[in-house]
């Protein structure tokens, strides 16, 4: 296969037929808005990986959840290190251990925990009742830590996220949602659903920790965008993989469902929006040149750790990261 395309997608672009374009073609036009190129791979140092992955087993294995999840947990906190290690290059360790114990949880609550243990988690931890799920005990421990290293609004909106991940999960995963007729009336469900069920705010929030970045004025105006962005940007560069997996519960299908578009005329609306959002969030954080930088370092890395992971299958459409 050739190298993908980076030839950007016209603006005005209207597909009567969903196989006018092609999934490669608009990854491609992806790539071209945000300006990515191999040059912009993260630097990821081993050692602090494997240093990472350790702390991250150590915390987790203080919880006393049962040696038969041992192997399971290695492998969340695989998952979760690699992200960090990726997304949040710029961080120093102790801000990026933090965050990768929140993302532990975003991993093992999408994979792990049962129907009935999320149902009644936030009740029960209001009631200051025992957990039915043992790991889940010890969330609030976790999101406490992040106050440690987040301005307390950004922590607040971190962990509010947290909460809103735990219903966005539930409610995918219910039979009736599933099975749910959307109905083109109800435009903003898509994104509704979306937002509950997403990482943006978080996201957002960590790539400015409070010891680097002490004043929010220089960022806060940025991070709807960031949210919006990383969501928009992960919705294409997952689609392909959800494709495959024959999913159809996804922002893509959903929207396209209350639009009555095509999903690739919806894929192509994202990555122009996604353009828009690239240029904004530069223009608003122009000023603030620290902020800036952790930005574009987020940024670069977000999209490679799409390229890069191989859960995303991208390297089937030719697509590499470095």
């Amino acid at each position: 296969m050739g190298a993908p395309s980076n030839k950007p997608i016209p603006r005005q672009t209207s597909i009567q037929d969903d196989e006018a374009v092609d999934l490669r073609t608009i990854i491609g036009s992806l790539l071209k808005v945000v300006a990515w190129s191999p040059s912009n791979y993260p630097r990821i140092v081993p050692s602090i990986t494997d240093a990472l992955e350790k702390a991250v087993a150590e915390e987790v294995g203080s919880w006393n959840v049962g040696d038969e999840n041992s192997a399971l947990f290695t492998l969340i906190s695989k998952k979760a290190v690699g992200l960090i290690q990726f997304w949040y290059s710029h961080n120093s360790f102790e801000v990026k251990l933090a965050f990768a114990l929140y993302a532990w949880f975003f991993f093992y609550i999408d994979d792990c925990a049962d129907a009935l243990s999320l149902e009644d988690y936030q009740r029960d931890q209001l009631l200051g009742r025992p957990q039915n799920d043992p790991a889940l005990a010890h969330y609030h421990e976790i999101l406490a830590k992040i106050y440690d290293h987040w301005d307390p609004v950004c922590a607040n909106v971190m962990v509010c996220a947290a909460m809103e991940f735990v219903s966005g999960t539930i409610l995918e995963n219910r039979a009736e949602t599933k099975e749910l007729a959307v109905m083109s009336t109800a435009p903003a469900w898509p994104k509704y659903l979306r937002a509950k069920s997403g990482l943006g705010p978080a996201a957002a929030c960590a790539i400015f920790p409070m010891k680097v970045h002490p004043d929010i004025s220089a960022f806060v105006q940025v991070l709807p965008d960031i949210d919006e962005y990383t969501c928009l940007a992960n919705d294409v560069l997952s689609f392909y993989k959800e494709e495959l997996a024959g999913e159809t519960m996804n922002y893509v299908h959903v929207r396209s469902k209350t639009t009555s578009k095509p999903p690739k005329q919806v894929l192509i609306e994202m990555v122009q929006e996604v353009g828009d959002l690239h240029v904004r969030i530069a223009a608003t954080l122009a000023n603030h040149p620290e902020a800036l930088a952790a930005w574009k370092t987020f940024e670069n890395g977000f999209i490679a750790f799409h390229l890069a992971a191989g859960r995303y299958k991208l390297s089937h459409l030719g697509f590499r990261a470095s």
